[in-house]
């Protein structure tokens, strides 16, 4: 599952400049460090997808670990991720189906509202324009990130 995922995820972010680091795909911009994870779940063979920033002064020799970001979320804090898009994340979301039919969902239902959402996010002006209008309000943000974001404009 975990592999089909970060596949997945690769295949959509990759165009917008994201490099693989194990489970994890990051992007550096200017002033702006993203990453995307997948997380294997303790209890079974399900994933949580998680999405983090951070300024791009934090990541030392260009990668930082999604843990570590100032700012963080998982994938169902993005509006514009469905329940039936977060299900394929579950533990028995590819048993019903074929491979090629359950990637083929994981593309459209998780990789391409990734790519979408990522891709309009390449400074701290549009991350906080983000968090404003398409995530919800289960967003970690670290005290320091906060007067970065407040001052973003």
């Amino acid at each position: 599952m975990q592999s089909a995922v970060v596949r997945v995820i690769g295949e959509a972010v990759k165009p917008l400049g994201f490099q693989r680091h194990g489970h994890s795909w990051y992007r550096v911009t200017s002033d702006l460090y993203a990453v995307i994870n997948v997380q294997k779940s303790r209890w079974d063979e399900s994933c949580y997808v998680n999405i983090a920033f951070s300024p791009v002064s934090q990541a030392e020799n260009s990668w930082l670990p999604e843990s570590k970001c100032q700012v963080r979320f998982r994938l169902d804090s993005l509006k514009s991720v469905t329940p039936e898009g977060l299900r394929l994340l579950g533990v028995d979301s590819g048993r019903e189906v074929s491979e090629v039919e359950f990637r083929s969902s994981l593309a459209s239902k998780i990789g391409t509202p990734i790519a979408q959402f990522m891709s309009r996010i390449t400074g701290l002006d549009d991350l906080k324009d983000a968090l404003d209008s398409v995530v919800t309000e289960r967003v970690f943000v670290h005290r320091g990130m906060r007067s970065l974001l407040d001052s973003a404009d």
